[in-house]
């Protein structure tokens, strides 16, 4: 039996003036009990309660609701041009009969040039009544010409009452320094010590020592097809690839639609090829994706099936894919999309069926790092605090979560920086390491999409929530959409934005340096983490060659040399 789960929706209004640090709201944590020139109700009923607060003594009772916007409201003049943070803590006290969960949006109404402008700030979906207090929050920007604001929380099910506390709108103020700071933390974050000094008593002329870094322990990747790995028709893609990234994932050919087209009747064997080749090649994998709640991409033979017997196949579909991947993939996308997508909880009549998905993956290979993986999370506001608020949740239910994945899809040059580290701030509130999984920026103009790329390179990796950046896809030949590409043609070529991808992360962030030996010189240099070749050179030529990893800890050598001190001996690392 399907159960229905409608949409829903609760109501807040918040609104704000131009001060940077102060609260713009009135009586906005409800700790008086007077209503009075601050909180009005639209269609409903609000009561101070003091049984059951997220803070203080008192929170608010919303009941009697005549309409999805039934709920507290609050309405302030602001100021145009500013960026602003909304929030407030909500409580289900009950969901519709017949219902698992719902969903709560967070809309903030402006008036603009005399017209009202209806935003979308948030959406918690699948909301369930066991969750409590949960924090609902975004941002939004005033245009010129605005006059106030008004937010709300929304719940289409007029029959839902709920509590309210601890709102806040305050201004995002604006950073003009954010670019130092941010080269700063990756001197502090990226980077480790490293000495090098003679052995006591040995002196040299003429040495020099030379760090080559051949890889980089933050890792950069990209989506691959795995029909144009290994195939002699795309040489020059599968040469680009094994050249210029450390770290891939297979774009579509393990997804279960895919490989199980009907059912019974799998197919690996492009995955696999291609899995096979990267693996050769050192490079790091991602497994993508092995389940995808939303209707169209769930094979067409398991929509008629009953609760139990999906489960079933799931179960099955879970140890056919780990047979043939495991030790092979480092990460997997567990259920793709699943705050935008519930196909699997409707039809297992299962809320909690993802947290099944990863503890099913997990007994197979607890090595394995186990993601979720969404988007409107850091182009917009929509589902920021829903991914943060959901991994919170599995941490709490102990399920085996290791990191939160961000698709990071750009639509648009013109990147907010203040706010998109806002949003990246709020999701490393769940404590989980954050990976861009999808990152696009979709431009015609390539010398703005170079700008723009490199803001965001430069905020995923300076950031120290931030574990890797994955492209999704680099060639006009393999992206979905050609505006986003950065490198293009048969020879695949960079444009502006593929430059600056390689200038990045081949040159300014990876160390090659060289330096003087002897007696009195002790070497004494930061790089950046990875695996190095150090060369030992004596009068230009190559002595000795050393492989070492820089990790947090930095590294201390000591350079032992032999009697005629035209070779070394041996290296000792402290």
């Amino acid at each position: 039996m399907k159960l229905p789960v409608p949409s829903v929706i609760v109501s807040i209004l918040l609104i704000s003036v131009t001060s940077v640090q102060n609260e713009l709201l009135q009586n906005s944590d409800f700790e008086s009990s007077s209503f009075h020139g601050n909180w009005f109700c639209k269609d409903c009923s609000i009561t101070s309660y003091t049984a059951d607060v997220y803070q203080g003594t008192r929170s608010v009772k919303v009941t009697h609701r005549s309409h999805s916007i039934s709920s507290p409201h609050q309405k302030v003049s602001i100021s145009p041009g500013q960026n602003y943070i909304v929030k407030a803590y909500f409580k289900l006290l009950n969901i519709h009969p017949g219902t698992m969960y719902t969903t709560v949006f967070l809309r903030v109404n402006l008036q603009t040039n005399g017209k009202t402008v209806y935003q979308k700030v948030a959406e918690q979906p699948m909301q369930q009544l066991k969750f409590g207090w949960t924090e609902m929050s975004g941002d939004f920007h005033a245009p010129n010409g605005t006059t106030s604001a008004t937010v709300f929380l929304e719940i289409v099910d007029v029959d839902i009452d709920f509590l309210m506390d601890s709102a806040s709108l305050q201004i995002l103020p604006h950073d003009p320094h954010w670019s130092s700071k941010a080269h700063h933390r990756i001197q502090t974050l990226r980077k480790a010590p490293v000495t090098v000094k003679l052995a006591p008593g040995q002196s040299a002329h003429g040495v020099y020592v030379e760090f080559m870094q051949q890889k980089s322990s933050f890792p950069f990747g990209t989506a691959v097809h795995a029909d144009h790995l290994g195939n002699p028709s795309y040489q020059a893609y599968t040469d680009f690839v094994l050249k210029n990234f450390e770290w891939a994932v297979i774009a579509n050919k393990l997804k279960w639609k895919g490989v199980e087209h009907i059912r019974g009747h799998t197919n690996y064997t492009l995955a696999l090829n291609a899995i096979q080749l990267l693996e050769s090649h050192g490079i790091n994998m991602r497994g993508h994706n092995m389940f995808w709640g939303k209707d169209k991409f769930v094979p067409s033979w398991i929509p008629a099936m009953s609760p139990s017997n999906i489960v079933h196949e799931m179960q099955a579909h879970v140890r056919d894919i780990m047979s043939h991947t495991q030790g092979k993939l480092l990460h997997w996308d567990v259920n793709n999309e699943n705050l935008h997508g519930d196909f699997f909880e409707r039809h297992t009549t299962d809320p909690d069926i993802t947290h099944k998905m990863f503890q099913w993956i997990h007994s197979i290979d607890p090595s394995i790092k186990l993601f979720l993986n969404d988007y409107s999370v850091l182009p917009v506001s929509t589902m920021t605090t829903a991914i943060k608020n959901q991994a919170q949740n599995f941490i709490k239910s102990q399920v085996p979560i290791g990191n939160i994945g961000l698709q990071s899809h750009f639509y648009t040059t013109d990147i907010d920086i203040d706010v998109l580290k806002y949003r990246l701030d709020k999701v490393a509130e769940a404590g989980l390491k954050i990976w861009a999984t999808e990152l696009t920026v979709d431009a015609a103009d390539e010398h703005k999409k170079a700008a723009a790329l490199e803001n965001l390179l430069t905020m995923f990796f300076s950031h120290p929530a931030v574990e890797g950046v994955i492209l999704w896809h680099f060639w006009d030949g393999s992206n979905w959409h050609q505006n986003e590409a950065l490198f293009n043609g048969p020879g695949i070529t960079p444009n502006a934005a593929g430059q600056k991808y390689l200038d990045l992360v081949q040159g300014s962030w990876r160390s090659h340096i060289k330096r003087r030996l002897d007696q009195d010189h002790l070497v004494n240099v930061t790089m950046f983490k990875g695996d190095y070749v150090m060369h030992v050179r004596q009068n230009g030529h190559v002595i000795h060659q050393e492989n070492f990893t820089v990790d947090s800890s930095g590294k201390d050598l000591t350079v032992h040399l032999t009697g005629d001190h035209h070779h070394v001996s041996h290296i000792v690392f402290g």
